[in-house]
């Protein structure tokens, strides 16, 4: 499983269903913070940092995140933050 992430917000949300399930995470550059990157780190979840931030309010951009992440990933289920 993968959770597409764009916002802090939608991290804070998402953050225990992310460790539950052991599920790798794409996200927007400077969501994250370094204790937060530590604390996946830890928990052996992989991050990724997409390559372009993604408004999570404009739906190009998000679908353009999302067609990135299809094409780079191996897990095919993928949960998107939507605002």
């Amino acid at each position: 499983m993968i959770y597409l992430i764009f916002t802090p917000d939608g991290f804070e949300q998402a953050k225990a269903d992310i460790l539950q399930d052991q599920a790798d995470v794409w996200i927007n550059d400077k969501v994250l913070t370094d204790p937060q990157q530590d604390q996946l780190t830890a928990a052996s979840i992989n991050f990724n940092i997409l390559p372009d931030i993604a408004n999570p309010k404009n739906e190009k951009s998000v679908l353009a995140a999302l067609d990135y992440v299809e094409k780079n990933a191996d897990k095919t289920e993928i949960l998107v933050e939507y605002l």
